[in-house]
C-alpha cells in the first residue's frame, strides 16, 4: 500500500511539474501577442478548476478507502 501511495504522490508531482512548464512556456509565448491579452488568466482559471476536481476526485476515493479499510478493524 505504501508502495502504491508513493507511485500516486510521485504521478501527480510529476504532472505537476509539467503542467507548470507547460503554462509558463504558453505565458511566454503570449506575452507580446496584444490579442491575446486576458486569455492566459482564463485558461489558467479553467486549469486550475479542473486540476482542482481532479484532487477532490482524488481525495474521495482515499477517503473512501481508508474508511472501507477502517471498518474492517474489529472492535470498530
Amino acid at each position: 500500500m505504501n508502495q502504491a501511495l508513493l507511485r500516486v504522490a510521485a504521478t501527480l508531482h510529476i504532472a505537476g511539474v509539467n503542467f507548470k512548464s507547460a503554462v509558463h512556456n504558453r505565458r511566454l509565448l503570449l506575452k507580446d501577442d496584444p490579442k491575446e491579452r486576458g486569455s492566459l488568466t482564463l485558461e489558467q482559471i479553467i486549469w486550475t478548476v479542473g486540476i482542482a476536481l481532479v484532487a477532490a476526485v482524488v481525495l474521495a476515493i482515499v477517503v473512501a478507502a481508508i474508511n472501507s479499510k477502517a471498518a474492517e478493524l474489529p472492535g470498530g
